[in-house]
């Protein structure tokens, strides 16, 4: 390992089966691991991957991987630089997120519309929770104790009491959730939808979580495929797959302060606040991009690995 995991951001490369890393204070690629099966370990599965979803462990120094192609989590040490273990969960995992309040990790089974709940103490699935249709995006409150779970086959969004590992709620969008995320304060959340169902539209949803309910949609673009928050400067990011843009809002207003243009379908958009920096991953040109976050001015385009879907930060909560 090659560099200091308090200034790596890693990227999935779904496409070539690796988790690519570059250092935070040059945006160069510093490192890449290719996910393979321990020669010394045999699993009922294809030597294929597939990695979305990912997830740093700083306490443990590890990395957590969801491989959509072979329903596995692969739990790599970033020390050692080795995989520890793969486990299996459910078909086609996406996302996943890590309670700390229970020491498990989450993550949604796209296919099977379950999400896992995997005990970080025995490193095995401890539940099966049945979810919405085709669960995507999941995120836990800040509290620990409610994990919520967006899926693109429902409009609305579940919500889990991690003490049971139940769902207790639901909140009604009446549109899919590509993704998601939650305010700081634990007050808000704030969902990339899309609305196929009648017309090709992009609507960014704002949702009161003590009330369960939606405060305002705001109509923009056509596909959103990702959103980010910069509570610092009170600002939304959001990603258009199908106009290959991404768009800034205020969180005051919903008022949009600006707009650029992209590479081929970005996918996925992670925020530097201390740099003044968004990484977006394009999903077809298999590049991610660099821009300054107060005017959106790119800075720097680099080719990197192909079907890029996620970005981590190894300062993420």
């Amino acid at each position: 390992m090659r560099f200091d995991l308090e200034d790596i951001i890693a990227v999935s490369s779904t496409g070539e089966d690796k988790v690519i890393f570059l250092d935070r204070n040059n945006y160069e690629v510093v490192e890449e691991f290719k996910l393979l099966i321990p020669n010394n370990k045999k699993y009922n599965m294809e030597n294929y991957f597939g990695p979305h979803g990912l997830a740093f462990d700083n306490n443990r120094k590890y990395m957590y991987v969801a491989n959509s192609y072979n329903g596995s989590i692969s739990i790599i040490d970033l020390l050692k630089w080795s995989m520890v273990e793969n486990i299996c969960v459910g078909t086609s995992p996406c996302h996943l997120d890590i309670s700390k309040k229970n020491n498990f990790i989450y993550v949604t089974n796209y296919d099977s519309d379950t999400v896992s709940g995997i005990d970080l103490n025995k490193n095995s699935v401890a539940v099966q929770i049945p979810v919405n249709r085709m669960p995507h995006d999941l995120h836990m409150s800040n509290d620990g104790k409610s994990l919520f779970v967006a899926g693109l086959g429902s409009e609305e969004i579940f919500v889990i009491d991690t003490q049971d590992n139940s769902v207790c709620d639901k909140i009604v969008l009446n549109c899919c959730a590509m993704h998601f995320k939650i305010s700081r304060c634990n007050k808000y959340l704030y969902a990339s939808c899309s609305n196929f169902n009648c017309e090709n539209q992009g609507i960014l949803c704002i949702v009161d979580i003590s009330q369960r309910k939606v405060m305002e949609k705001i109509k923009i673009g056509i596909y959103l495929s990702d959103i980010a928050l910069r509570e610092t400067t009170k600002e939304i990011f959001l990603l258009d797959a199908e106009t290959n843009y991404l768009y800034k809002l205020s969180i005051e207003d919903g008022k949009m302060s600006g707009k650029a243009e992209t590479g081929k379908f970005p996918s996925c958009i992670g925020i530097d606040d201390e740099k003044n920096i968004a990484i977006i991953g394009n999903h077809l040109d298999n590049t991610i991009e660099i821009f300054d976050l107060d005017d959106l001015r790119r800075i720097k385009r680099i080719r990197v690995g192909k079907d890029l879907n996620y970005i981590s930060k190894s300062t993420d909560k």
